[in-house]
């Protein structure tokens, strides 16, 4: 299975985590890294890199951040490792349920698309939606 983390500012990724949950139920091999004013970027680099590890059951560990060029996403780059660590910025619910559905039979690279894909397809402007029914 392949493991995901979910690195954020604040407590998001942990929200998104309970709420993936509260949907699906127990996530196994999930896990979620706060982002606050007061992380250091040498500690959270490590907290990082033992969560990978631990996480990861040799089939990879799919990243996801809250938003592309914040710390989250930038530390997250780092361990980016094709077939091992892959990083996929924008999480939101439908990507997290996505990524839980399918990690235990797709390979890394396909998980990641697959969690785009979701995100794209769960974004719409409600009023203009409405309207063209």
């Amino acid at each position: 299975m392949i493991g995901l983390l979910i690195i954020s500012h604040c407590d998001l990724g942990k929200e998104l985590l309970n709420a993936a949950e509260l949907i699906m139920g127990r996530l196994e091999a999930a896990g979620a890294i706060s982002i606050t004013q007061t992380s250091e970027s040498k500690t959270m680099l490590k907290k990082i890199s033992e969560k990978i590890k631990k996480l990861d059951s040799g089939q990879g560990v799919l990243v996801m951040t809250d938003m592309f060029g914040g710390t989250p996403s930038n530390l997250s780059l780092s361990f980016l490792k094709e077939n091992q660590v892959e990083v996929l910025t924008g999480v939101n619910l439908p990507m997290v349920i996505a990524v839980a559905q399918d990690r235990k039979h797709l390979k890394l690279s396909e998980l990641g698309e697959k969690a785009q894909q979701a995100g794209r397809r769960s974004i719409a402007l409600a009023g203009k939606l409405l309207d063209s029914q």
